[in-house]
């Protein structure tokens, strides 16, 4: 992904008209300080090179508006999600509106003039089709890991293994290449009554003892 991300930016780099002078948003500043404000290229390449901001310009420019949404679509936390739309907004590439909901307000997302010409880009440098591969193969696993948990949870020989008291021995089972078992550690009572065994296995029968004893008398 870095690698997509920094085709992305060189080609933006490389096509400066991205802040031409009849579309500089209020608060930009031309490379080489022809316009004041804010910001200029050097900090619009840093703020795509962090983590997510790419993906959400992207995800933003193909209709996908509300946090949430966001959220499941980046494969970032939630937290990074709102720090990069708070950076975003502050530097006119994102704009946020307020839309009435059942359950109070939720906040929307859209790009800006300059969001909708980095977004153009990443069409044409095909960044926007790479993250679309990267949300299908990420949604493809998680597919396979639920059915790989479904396939464990239904599979007999393992529930027998994390379930019986006594670890199966001597038994045919078809496992995958690599694996072994792992000796079952002993419970607290089963030590408890190896140790009382060990015990009585040192005692002396009687009969022993008392002849051991007669014995010492006699030799006073």
């Amino acid at each position: 992904m870095r690698a997509v991300v920094g085709e992305l930016i060189a080609a933006i780099i490389r096509y400066r008209s991205i802040i031409s002078p009849n579309q500089i948003p209020v608060g930009f500043i031309v490379v080489g300080g022809e316009q004041g404000g804010t910001m200029g290229l050097d900090e619009l390449e840093a703020f795509l090179r962090k983590k997510g901001a790419a993906e959400l310009i992207t995800e933003i420019g193909t209709g996908t508006a509300t946090f949430n949404a966001l959220v499941d679509a980046v494969a970032v936390s939630g937290s990074t999600v709102s720090s990069r739309l708070s950076e975003g907004v502050e530097r006119d590439v994102f704009t946020v509106s307020h839309r009435p909901t059942e359950h109070g307000t939720e906040k929307r997302y859209e790009l800006t003039i300059l969001g909708h010409r980095v977004y153009d880009w990443a069409v044409q440098t095909e960044f926007e089709r790479k993250v679309r591969e990267l949300r299908r193969i990420r949604r493809e696993r998680e597919t396979a890991f639920e059915q790989l948990v479904g396939k464990i949870n239904r599979d007999m020989e393992i529930r027998k293994m994390v379930s019986d008291s006594d670890p199966i021995q001597y038994q045919d089972i078809d496992l995958p290449e690599g694996t072994s078992f792992v000796p079952k550690t002993p419970s607290e009572e089963e030590l408890r009554e190896a140790k009382y065994e060990r015990m009585e296995a040192n005692l002396k029968p009687v009969e022993e003892v008392e002849d051991a004893d007669g014995t010492r008398e006699n030799s006073d």
